[in-house]
């Protein structure tokens, strides 16, 4: 089977795994996203092994599942803003508590270790590691939720743009991409691919809007731009670390694809975008 035909294949499965979660709703939409949750913490953390950082792998990995669990939980629990004392407030600074508690550990863990003369960079990655992953995919299962209103529409609409941005930057970057978007981390962007790839995403907006009525078609624009702007630099971001690593594949557990974090590299910051642009306009 050659590559190509394991990249589309593996792609068909991820697309159609991620579409049909949206759909049957947040349980299964939350219990896929866990397993990359894991799976994504744990391959950041071995990607990272090889510089001379240890990162605490184990213990890391299982924080970031249990902080996404926690986001997923209080997803359930939308904040009423016309009741603001009530028990889900109180209960949402009981769980900011108990993250905080788990964020402390890690370095009180690290005077235990005898594998590393690096604390500082371990501990600091561990909580990159933790963050990088695990808060956009906990974020991610707020959305289902707009003005107080349960719809899948925002989410789906997410992935669509994403996916649709990245597939026309391909497209019309390998056809006519001249001008280096950013060079010194991804020599293969360029200016016309990205501009080429936003289109396509306020395209795709545009059609959203026409379906689902959530926003107006101003408001889905927007969205699109947001999101599409994220996402580039969340491609880039990562391809930052892999090129301070020196490896072409944050993991190998896609075939076609690489890792879990090549994958997702964009949902990573496009993530916190779309929320803060969801709470600004709602």
């Amino acid at each position: 089977m050659s590559n190509l035909v394991l990249r589309a294949l593996t792609g068909a499965i991820i697309v159609s795994a991620i579409i049909a979660s949206i759909i049957f709703g947040k349980f299964y939409f939350g219990a896929l996203f866990f397993i990359f949750t894991i799976l994504g913490t744990h391959e950041f953390f071995k990607m990272i092994e090889k510089s001379d950082i240890i990162a605490q792998k184990t213990f890391g990995t299982a924080v970031a599942g249990a902080l996404y669990l926690l986001l997923w939980w209080v997803s359930y629990e939308p904040f009423n803003p016309q009741d603001p004392v009530n028990t889900a407030t109180t209960q949402r600074a009981m769980y900011l508590v108990i993250i905080v508690l788990f964020v402390f550990v890690i370095p009180i863990r690290e005077l235990y270790r005898t594998d590393s003369d690096q604390p500082i960079q371990n501990i600091a990655t561990t909580l990159l590691g933790i963050v990088y992953v695990a808060v956009p995919f906990g974020l991610m299962n707020f959305m289902f939720r707009y003005n107080g209103e349960k719809t899948f529409h925002l989410i789906l609409g997410l992935f669509v743009i994403l996916w649709t941005a990245d597939t026309f930057a391909y497209l019309v970057g390998s056809r006519i991409g001249k001008n280096r978007l950013f060079e010194r981390i991804s020599p293969k962007k360029s200016w016309e691919g990205s501009i080429g790839g936003l289109i396509a995403a306020l395209i795709a907006a545009a059609i959203f809007s026409f379906f689902f009525k959530e926003m107006s078609l101003i408001l889905w624009l927007g969205y699109a731009i947001i999101i599409t702007v994220a996402g580039a630099y969340g491609d880039l971001v990562e391809s930052m670390f892999k090129r301070s690593l020196n490896i072409k594949d944050s993991g190998n557990i896609l075939p076609g694809h690489g890792g879990i974090l090549d994958r997702f590299d964009a949902v990573f910051l496009a993530v916190p975008a779309a929320i803060i642009y969801l709470m600004f306009i709602s």
